[in-house]
């Protein structure tokens, strides 16, 4: 796979998880009805940064390779691991749906593919 297929692949997915998080997290996160607006709030706040990623990685796809395209790389190879841990430990909660596996194992393909990606493309600058 291409550096330039897997930011644009991420890109999308990223701004995907970022729209549904602007939907009631009643309806997307299963929290109850009459929980506060608050968290609800809270739950939107978080996934604002979503677009940020995702327009990172969007403008990164045309990029050469350099320090800044290396540091995207590991970026996007942290933060989907560390992404996939935390949907497995709420997959794992009792009375959670099994259909965050399916998440688990996406976020856990972008981890591998931005490891592998971004080894085989590192920037061979000094600066």
């Amino acid at each position: 796979m291409k550096p330039k297929l897997l930011l644009t692949l991420s890109a999308i997915w990223i701004a995907l998880i970022g729209l549904l998080g602007m939907f009631p997290a009643t309806s997307t996160y299963g929290i109850e009805v009459d929980a506060p607006a608050l968290l609800d709030a809270r739950f939107r706040v978080a996934l604002s940064l979503y677009f940020g990623l995702a327009i990172v990685n969007w403008f990164a796809r045309d990029a050469e390779a350099s320090k800044a395209r290396d540091a995207i790389f590991l970026g996007n190879t942290v933060g989907f691991v560390i992404w996939a841990i935390l949907v497995a430990l709420v997959t794992l909660t009792p009375g959670s749906e099994p259909t965050g596996w399916v998440f688990v194992v996406i976020n856990l393909f972008f981890t591998v593919a931005f490891f592998m990606i971004g080894r085989a493309n590192m920037s061979t600058n000094a600066s």
